[in-house]
Formats: structure tokens, sequence, C-alpha cells
């Protein structure tokens, strides 16, 4: 995809319809993954399970051999991820997340990794009181072969 984003009006069904693409945007910038968030995370949402909080014994006990980042946590840091739009909507008086759908969380995002994010305009609609848009959001460890997190963002445009 050129760096250059299409600006398209809100209001513009056609043109956002037309801009519906298999092509992702190019990856964010990198945001580091520390214990210290993990545990942080923890602590505020009561899920201290020790796949999370606890160091030595994930070292002893779990798959990847390292505590990892909670899932929703992961998800929590979408807009810390400052993952690039395809597109630049433009034109509307507000626009509000209209919620998630097939939130997946895929693989382990270990402790000191690096996620990356990006995203791709899925469907554009007519919706009650303007415009409806679906992006497909992916969340990768740097250097893994695959998404962590895939989701569908639900934004609404007025």
């Amino acid at each position: 995809m050129n760096s250059a984003r299409p600006q398209i009006r809100f209001d513009d069904l056609p043109a956002l319809t037309a801009a519906v693409s298999e092509e992702f945007s190019p990856w964010g910038p990198p945001l580091k993954i520390t214990q210290e968030l993990i545990s942080a995370f923890a602590r505020l949402t009561h899920d201290e399970f020790w796949l999370h909080v606890d160091p030595e014994r994930a070292r002893r006990d779990s798959p990847t051999g390292t505590t990892i980042a909670h899932g929703f946590l992961v998800l929590s840091l979408a807009p810390a991820l400052k993952t690039p739009s395809p597109i630049d909507i433009a034109g509307f008086r507000r626009a509000f997340n209209a919620g998630l759908d097939r939130v997946r969380f895929v693989r382990p995002v270990p402790v000191d990794c690096e996620i990356i994010g990006r995203m791709r305009l899925a469907e554009a609609r007519a919706g009650t009181r303007g415009t409806r848009v679906k992006f497909e959001v992916q969340v990768q460890v740097v250097g893994d072969p695959g998404p962590a997190l895939a989701y569908e963002l639900l934004v609404a445009y007025e």
C-alpha cells in the first residue's frame, strides 16, 4: 500500500465501499510489553493468575517459559499501538466505537516482546444516522509469523 492514505467523506458510501480491500495498512510502531504493565493490568482487573504475574513459576510451568500478557490487556492497548488506518475518513461531526466482533486471542504475547498493529477496511454500510464502518485489526508480536490478536472494530460516523 502506498504511504498516502485516501481521504473519503464519511457519507460517501460508494467511495467507502470501493475502498474496501483485502490489503492491510502498514504495521504501526512497536510497543513493548513489560512485566510492570502486565502486573498493573492484573491488579486492576483482579486477574492475578500465575501465568501473568509469577515469572519464576512461568519459567518452570508455562509452555512459553515466561509470563504472558492477558489477552484483554493486548486488546485494551489498541489505541496505544497507533495502528495506521488504510483511509482517512473525513467530514463527520462525531465518530464512536460501536463495538467489536470476532475477537480472537490467537497466540500468546510473552513479556518483554514488542507488539505491532495493522488494519484493513473490511466493510462500509449505511447506518440509521450515518455510516457504519468495519475494520479488521491484527496485532502481532514482532518476529512471529501470525497475529496474536485479531478482531473486527466497528465504528459509527455521523
